[in-house]
C-alpha cells in the first residue's frame, strides 16, 4: 500500500511539473482602429459583446510606468508623457513625495466611495506624475463621461483649475474622443466596474524599427520611381503586383459586414494589413526592386515588439489568476499576437467573430 502511494505521488509530481493542472486563460485579442469616428461602428454593440465575454482584466496598448521612465528623451511616447506631466505640474504646484501610497489609498477609497470626485481628480493627476498613462486616461474618461454631471459647483471649480476644459485635455492627449479606449474599452471597464486597465505595450525596439522602416520606405519610393519611369520594367511588374495584393478582392467585399471591428477580426484582414504595413510583405522576397533585407529587418523588430507585448499579457494575467482576458491593440498586431500567445499550452485564443 505504501509503495503504491509513493508511485501515485511520483506520477502526480510529474504531471504537475508538466503543467497538467495549470489554469487555462482565454484571451481575446481585438484588433482596433486608433481613430473611431462617430457612426463608423456601433461601439456600444462592440462593448456589449465584450462585456458578455466577462473578462477578468482588460489590457491596452500602453506602456507601464517603469517602461515610460526608461524611454529615451525625444521619442514620441516620451515627449507625449512629458507634455502631460508638465501640464499637471503647472496646476498642482506640489506633488506628494509618497505618491505610491497616495495612489493606493485613493484607489481603495474610490472602490468604497466612487463619487468622491475630488479624490478621483487628484488620482488622475497622480497617475500622470507616476507615468501611468493608461489609468490617467481612464480616470479622465470616467470624469468626463460619468462623473462630471454629478459635480457640485466647488468640485467643478477644483477640476477646471487643475485640468482645464475638455479642449485643454485634448491638446495634451489626456482625453482622446476618437480613440478606441474612449469608445470601447473604457466603457467596457465602467460596465464591468473594473477599477483599472493594465498596460502591455513594449517599445524597447522602437529605434531599430524606425531605422528599418525608413530604409524600407526609401527603397520602396525608388522602386515606385523606376516602375513609373518604365512600365515595361521588372520593377513595374513588382509594383503592379504589390498594388493588386493591397486591394480587396471580390471575395473580400462579399465577406465584409457593416461592422469594421468584426471585419478586422477576420483572418483575411491580418493578411491584408501585413501587405499594407510591410510594403507588400514577405510574399515579394526576390522580386525585382523589392527591398528584401530592409523588410526582413522590419519584421524582426516587429516580431520582437509583439513577443514583448505577449509576454506582458501572460505575466500579468497569470499574476492575478485571470481566466478571461481582453487585449486591446492596433489591428496590425492581432494576427501575430494570436500566433505567439497560442504557443502557450495554457492559453486558448478566442475570436471576436465568435462572440454573440
Amino acid at each position: 500500500m505504501e509503495k503504491n502511494m509513493k508511485i501515485l505521488l511520483m506520477l502526480l509530481s510529474l504531471l504537475l511539473g508538466k503543467g497538467a493542472f495549470a489554469q487555462t486563460i482565454e484571451i481575446l485579442v481585438l484588433g482596433s482602429d486608433h481613430e473611431n469616428k462617430p457612426g463608423a461602428e456601433d461601439y456600444a454593440m462592440v462593448t456589449q459583446k465584450l462585456a458578455q465575454f466577462k473578462p477578468d482584466m482588460v489590457l491596452g496598448e500602453y506602456l507601464s510606468p517603469a517602461d515610460y521612465e526608461a524611454l529615451e528623451p525625444g521619442t514620441w511616447a516620451y515627449q507625449g508623457m512629458k507634455k502631460s506631466k508638465d501640464y499637471v505640474a503647472r496646476t498642482y504646484k506640489t506633488i506628494p513625495k509618497n505618491l505610491d501610497k497616495k495612489i493606493k489609498d485613493a484607489e481603495r477609497a474610490l472602490n468604497k466611495s466612487p463619487y468622491d470626485h475630488k479624490r478621483r481628480i487628484d488620482l488622475a493627476a497622480w497617475y500622470v506624475m507616476q507615468s501611468d498613462r493608461a489609468n490617467a486616461d481612464y480616470q479622465i474618461y470616467l470624469i468626463e463621461h460619468e462623473m462630471k454631471k454629478h459635480f457640485k459647483a466647488a468640485e467643478m471649480t477644483y477640476y477646471t483649475e487643475r485640468f482645464g476644459t475638455s479642449d485643454s485635455l485634448k491638446k495634451v492627449r489626456l482625453y482622446r474622443p476618437l480613440s478606441e479606449y474612449t469608445n470601447i474599452y473604457f466603457p467596457l471597464l465602467a460596465t464591468l466596474k473594473r477599477p483599472k486597465i493594465y498596460p502591455m505595450d513594449c517599445q524597447k525596439y522602437d529605434r531599430p524599427w524606425s531605422v528599418a522602416w525608413a530604409k524600407t520606405d526609401s527603397a520602396y519610393k525608388e522602386l515606385t520611381r523606376k516602375a513609373k519611369a518604365d512600365s515595361n520594367s521588372a520593377e513595374a511588374k513588382t509594383y503592379r503586383a504589390i498594388i493588386t495584393a493591397s486591394n480587396f478582392t471580390a471575395d473580400d467585399k462579399k465577406r465584409m459586414t457593416k461592422s469594421p471591428y468584426y471585419n478586422m477580426a477576420h483572418p483575411r484582414y491580418a493578411e491584408l494589413i501585413d501587405v499594407w504595413n510591410f510594403y507588400g510583405g514577405s510574399a515579394f522576397y526576390g522580386w525585382a526592386g523589392f527591398p528584401d533585407q530592409h523588410v526582413k529587418d522590419m519584421y524582426k523588430q516587429w516580431t520582437l515588439r509583439n513577443e514583448g507585448m505577449c509576454e506582458n499579457v501572460r505575466r500579468q494575467a497569470k499574476a492575478i489568476g485571470a481566466r478571461r482576458v481582453v487585449v486591446a491593440v492596433g489591428a496590425g498586431h492581432r494576427g501575430i499576437m494570436e500566433k505567439i500567445l497560442a504557443r502557450d499550452p495554457n492559453v486558448k485564443i478566442v475570436s471576436y467573430m465568435d462572440l454573440k
